[in-house]
C-alpha cells in the first residue's frame, strides 16, 4: 500500500502522457448553466454574467440567481452543482487537494476517489474534509449548515474544534454558535442527487488516472515480489547458520593381531643348523 500511495502522488503531480491531452492551464469549467449565473474574477470588483462553457480560476467567486443552476467541473476529480441563490468560491486546485467555500445556498458534489487526494469545503459554520464522496451541503443566511452524506466519508470540524465523522446516509446540522449537533439519519424522502454527465475534461482525467493506477499496481506488485525474495534469502541464510555442522568421521587403521605360526622356511633352516633328524 505504501508503494501504491507514493507512486500515485508522484505520477499525478508529474502528469502522465494521457493527461497531456488536457490543457495545462485548465483549472475549472462552468459546463452547464441555467438562469442568471455571475462570476467575480479574482482580484476584480465587478460581477459579470456568464454562461457555459466558461473557465474559472483559483480565487474566482460564482453566484447564482433565483431559480438558477450552475454545474462546475474542477480539475482533479471534483464536480459540483450549485442551486439557486448560492455563493461559491474556488479556493484551491492542486493534485493533492481541492478546496472550495460555500458561503450561502446549496451545493451538491461528486468527488472522484484517488489515492492521496482530498477535497475540502468551508462554510461559515464548519470545515469538511472529503474522500471519494457524494454529498450535499446547504448554508442558510445565518450560516447554519446542513450536511447530507450519501456515499464515501466526510469529517466535519465546527468552529469549536469539535470533529464529527459522518457515515453514508447520515446528516448533521452545524451552527456557528452551538457547533455540531448529533448525526441523524437522512429522511427517506431525500434521495442522492443525480450526477451530471461526464464532460471532455473529466473523461481525459479519468483515463489518465486509470493509467496511473494500473502502473502503480504493477510497481507495487514488483516491489512486493522483490521484498519477498529478500526475505526468503534472509530466511535461508538464517536457517543455514542455525544448522549444526557435522564433523567428518575419523577412520582408525585396522591392525592385524600377531599369530604364533612360524613360517615353514624358518623351521627348516633351524633343523639343518642343529643337525636334528626328522
Amino acid at each position: 500500500m505504501k508503494y501504491l500511495f507514493m507512486f500515485c502522488i508522484a505520477a499525478l503531480a508529474a502528469g502522465p502522457a494521457a493527461a497531456q491531452e488536457l490543457d495545462e492551464a485548465f483549472t475549472a469549467k462552468l459546463f452547464s448553466s441555467k438562469g442568471v449565473v455571475e462570476c467575480l474574477k479574482a482580484g476584480t470588483a465587478t460581477w459579470r454574467r456568464v454562461k457555459a462553457p466558461y473557465f474559472l480560476e483559483v480565487g474566482d467567486t460564482v453566484r447564482t440567481g433565483p431559480k438558477a443552476v450552475a454545474e462546475i467541473y474542477i480539475r482533479y476529480g471534483a464536480k459540483v452543482r450549485l442551486s439557486s441563490d448560492t455563493l461559491f468560491v474556488l479556493s484551491k486546485v492542486a493534485p493533492q487537494e481541492n478546496a472550495v467555500e460555500v458561503m450561502k445556498g446549496k451545493m451538491q458534489a461528486w468527488i472522484r476517489k484517488f489515492a492521496g487526494r482530498g477535497f475540502s469545503v468551508r462554510t461559515p459554520a464548519a470545515v469538511c474534509a472529503v474522500r471519494g464522496t457524494v454529498f450535499e451541503v446547504e448554508v442558510a443566511e445565518n450560516g447554519q449548515t446542513m450536511w447530507d452524506l450519501f456515499s464515501g466519508s466526510i469529517q466535519i470540524a465546527d468552529n469549536h474544534n469539535h470533529t464529527i465523522d459522518l457515515s453514508p446516509n447520515q446528516r448533521v446540522e452545524v451552527s456557528q454558535d452551538a457547533g455540531a449537533a448529533a448525526p441523524a439519519a437522512i429522511p427517506e424522502n431525500v434521495k442522492p442527487p443525480e450526477e451530471p454527465a461526464k464532460i471532455k475534461e473529466e473523461k481525459t482525467e479519468t483515463k489518465a488516472e486509470q493509467i496511473i493506477e494500473t502502473k502503480a499496481k504493477e510497481e507495487a506488485e514488483a516491489a512486493k515480489q522483490e521484498e519477498k525474495k529478500k526475505e526468503e534469502k534472509k530466511a535461508e541464510a538464517k536457517s543455514a547458520e542455525a544448522e549444526p555442522v557435522e564433523e567428518p568421521a575419523v577412520v582408525e587403521p585396522v591392525v592385524e593381531p600377531a599369530t604364533g605360526v612360524i613360517p615353514t622356511q624358518e623351521v627348516k633352516e633351524s633343523q639343518e643348523v642343529s643337525g636334528s633328524t626328522p
